[in-house]
Formats: structure tokens, C-alpha cells, sequence
């Protein structure tokens, strides 16, 4: 471990908790999809576990497993759940992840389940652009961050130790965009004005 990678590991667990306390809170409106958290939680242990065998970049995707399951804890407390047909592809998608590792090891794990935690991703960043304003874009930016620094303090651009990184590096970067359109539209409702 390197500074870079404490330091991206520790923004990402520190970020945690203010974004718990929004989930957990009435008077923040912070929408988060159950699923996508759930998933993203197992995906990513999937990816610790396999980055931890190969001797790879493990410690911030460790963060985010560990995260991503108290996350959808709090969510399903707060909102319950429903399964759609594309939750039950990623659940499957999450199966093929462990069948693959098994057959193929830890490297080609890594990028399947990283490439099937991206399309998990997929309902948070369709409610990130439909509703911006919902959408924690500090937490957002403070992941987008740990991601910069956990990607630098690689130690060469293999597949264990920047692929999980960079690949959320982009992630966040579309969490933070489709996040901060909320500045650039205009209210849904107009104050209604006297007429003289």
C-alpha cells in the first residue's frame, strides 16, 4: 500500500457516512437504488477477493464491498425493494462473475465482475439523470476522487492493480455530471405570480 492508495481508500470510507446519514434522513430527499447497491456490494467482493488473491490494488474496492452492503442495508430499511427483469440479469450477471472466476481465475474475475458492476450501475445513473436533483453529488465527487488517487497509486497498468480504478474513475464521472445537471435545469414548478 502506498499514500495514494490510503489516502483514496480512507476519502471513500469517510464518504460513507455523511452519505448513510442522507439515506437514513427525512428532510434530504436521496434517492438510491436497493438493487444497484446490493449488487454493487456483492460485485465488488467478488473483485476484493480475487484482487486480494492475485496480490493486486484491493484495499478501496474493499472499502466500496463493505460500503455498498451497508448502503443497501439503510436503503432497504428506508424504501423496501422490487425485483425488475434487469436486477434478475444482474444477479445473473453476478453468477456468471463466480462461475468464470472458477473456470478462469482471478484476472479474467476482476474484469468480468468490473464489467458486470458497471451495468449494475445502470438504474443509479438512469435516476441520476432523471432526477439530478435527488442525487448525492458530493458523495458523488468524493468517490470520483478516491478513484483518481486509488488509480495513481497503482503500481503498473495491470488489471490488478488499475483496472477496478480507472474503470470507476469513468463511472463516477458520469455519477457526477448526470448529478450536477440539477445547477442547469430549470424547477419543475414556477412560482405563480399575481397578475396586476
Amino acid at each position: 500500500m502506498n499514500f495514494w492508495i490510503l489516502s483514496g481508500s480512507l476519502l471513500a470510507f469517510l464518504t460513507y457516512f455523511p452519505l448513510w446519514k442522507q439515506i437514513r434522513s427525512d428532510e434530504d430527499e436521496v434517492e438510491q437504488n436497493f438493487l444497484t447497491w446490493f449488487l454493487w456490494g456483492i460485485l465488488d467482493l467478488i473483485i476484493a477477493i480475487a484482487l486480494i488473491i492475485q496480490g493486486g490494488n484491493f484495499l478501496l474496492v474493499s472499502v466500496y464491498a463493505a460500503g455498498g452492503l451497508v448502503s443497501a442495508f439503510f436503503i432497504w430499511r428506508i424504501n423496501g425493494f422490487s425485483w425488475t427483469w434487469f436486477d434478475l440479469f444482474v444477479v445473473f450477471l453476478v453468477f456468471v462473475s463466480m462461475v468464470i472466476w472458477y473456470h478462469s481465475g482471478e484476472w479474467m474475475a476482476t474484469i468480468v465482475s468490473t464489467i458486470a458492476m458497471l451495468i449494475a450501475s445502470i438504474p443509479q445513473l438512469v435516476d441520476a439523470w432523471k432526477k439530478p436533483e435527488n442525487m448525492p453529488l458530493a458523495a458523488y465527487f468524493s468517490y470520483f476522487v478516491a478513484n483518481v488517487l486509488t488509480t495513481v497509486g497503482g503500481q503498473d497498468w495491470s488489471v490488478k492493480e488499475r483496472f477496478y480504478p480507472a474503470t470507476c474513475v469513468a463511472l463516477c464521472l458520469l455519477f457526477v455530471l448526470f448529478s450536477a445537471r440539477r445547477f442547469y435545469l430549470e424547477p419543475a414548478t414556477k412560482p405563480v405570480t399575481a397578475e396586476p
